[in-house]
């Protein structure tokens, strides 16, 4: 990797983040965190109140931030919210934040345009002979599928997904787990911030784990196996 009039090249790196602090009220939650995502999926662990959301609001701008952040190696830092989304970057975001009134489809027109819908029904075949549901009648699980489809829409370089297995049932988690291999092996790359090490491990090839706003160790997944059960509710 080179550097090159403020840009960081690297023809492999899709986002790195460096000594990234980030701020609530004038409290740091975050203290000098360094990643990198490449064109792979990435996994980010650790216990409630870690910050892990925190880092994700940090990276689209949405919370007070000191440090770098480079997306494609350029710049993005200084950008507000919108530019940042414009490059490529989209989020699942936890709560998924659907419109419960409107119907599965038009929740997907909103995020993007209709020449993808095929992608995301490919994604989630259940969506397709649900696209005329009203989103507020779905379970759980199909609501996730229709927040992780409209993510898609947006034709994103790089996914965010903050804690897609809340509140899901083994069996659905396994779906959205393979739903989000699949997005993976699109070549869209993607950061899964996850409580459930089952689930980030089947997808992601590295890790980082990240305790009261400090990453704590990382490395490819094989290398953290036997990281501390109390990190994590297992």
């Amino acid at each position: 990797m080179v550097e090159l009039h403020g840009k960081t090249e690297s023809r492999n790196t899709v986002l790195e983040v460096r000594n990234l602090r980030a701020y609530y009220d004038g409290s740091e939650i975050l203290r000098g965190i360094n990643l990198k995502v490449g064109k792979e999926a990435v996994a980010i662990l650790g216990p409630n109140g870690a910050g892990k959301t925190t880092l994700i609001k940090a990276i689209c701008g949405l919370v007070k931030t000191r440090g770098e952040i480079y997306f494609f190696g350029e710049p993005i830092h200084g950008l507000k919210t919108h530019e940042r989304i414009r490059r490529g970057i989209a989020v699942c975001p936890e709560g998924r934040r659907l419109f419960p009134n409107l119907s599965v489809e038009d929740n997907l027109l909103l995020a993007g345009d209709e020449d993808r819908l095929e992608l995301a029904y490919d994604l989630f075949p259940k969506l397709r002979d649900r696209r005329n549901q009203t989103v507020k009648t779905m379970s759980g699980g199909e609501q996730q599928m229709v927040a992780i489809a409209r993510a898609l829409m947006q034709n994103p370089k790089l996914l965010m997904l903050d804690e897609p297995s809340t509140g899901l049932a083994p069996i659905v988690v396994k779906t959205i787990g393979e739903a989000i291999a699949r997005i993976r092996d699109m070549g869209i790359s993607v950061l899964i911030i996850e409580q459930n090490i089952h689930l980030a491990f089947s997808i992601a090839s590295r890790a980082y784990v990240l305790v009261k706003g400090e990453i704590v160790k990382s490395g490819k997944v094989e290398e953290i196996r036997d990281i501390e059960k109390h990190y994590f509710e297992l």
